[in-house]
């Protein structure tokens, strides 16, 4: 997957922790469209169901390829980006557990890939991000420092920081430092919005507020 492309991933995972309770939306809709919404949540899950399948034969061949060429670092990248956008799509269909077991397969592959190329830190942030999304923050804020610190001008770096320093280490405070340097690095690029757009929605407030139940 290109890099500049990669930050989209983060949109659906900013979506779906506001449905979690991670941020208050600042108004709640009612009304009575229930059977609406029903609708629309089964056609949204078939959908994704059809992108999984079509994800799961892109792997499939993937891991043809490197069963016959097991050096070809290349294609163990494609496979880890690959997991990685299933894993969030499971995600957000609500398979929790095939989501996580695609996020492993991720890190295996990034893993494999920098033990022969190391410094790469393009997939050293994808690495942060899947370790961000097994729900191991300790390690996720390791690697992505790690890619800030090799590469200080790497905007997406920057960005995917802020992200999990929110989301996974509940430190507001540092996301939004890492926010700002990502805007600032290039505030009209897709990242830099994106950045500006998390550090509007969190402007003045210093910690997490509690998760927001519904009535």
């Amino acid at each position: 997957m290109k890099g500049n492309m990669k930050w989209l991933l983060l949109v659906p995972v900013f979506a779906l922790a506001l449905a979690l309770g991670y941020l208050i939306p600042t108004q709640l809709l009612s009304g009575d469209g229930g059977d609406e919404q029903s609708a629309d949540n089964s056609q949204k899950s078939q959908a994704a169901q059809i992108q999984i399948e079509d994800m799961q034969s892109k792997l499939d061949s993937y891991q043809t390829v490197l069963s016959r060429n097991p050096g070809d670092i290349d294609v163990a990248l494609v496979l880890g980006d690959t997991f990685y956008e299933m894993g969030i799509i499971q995600g957000e269909n609500g398979d929790i557990n095939d989501s996580y077991r695609s996020f492993k397969n991720a890190v295996d592959q990034y893993l494999k890939y920098l033990s022969v190329k190391p410094g790469n830190v393009e997939v050293m942030t994808d690495l942060g991000l899947a370790y961000g999304d097994l729900q191991m923050p300790e390690i996720a804020l390791r690697e992505l420092k790690a890619a800030v610190a090799l590469a200080p001008g790497n905007q997406r770096a920057w960005h995917s920081l802020g992200w999990v320093q929110y989301t996974g280490a509940s430190n507001l405070p540092e996301a939004k430092i890492a926010w700002q340097k990502s805007y600032d690095l290039d505030p009209n690029s897709p990242t830099g919005k994106e950045s500006k757009s998390f550090l509007d929605n969190f402007s003045g407030q210093q910690s997490l507020a509690s998760p927001s139940i519904a009535p």
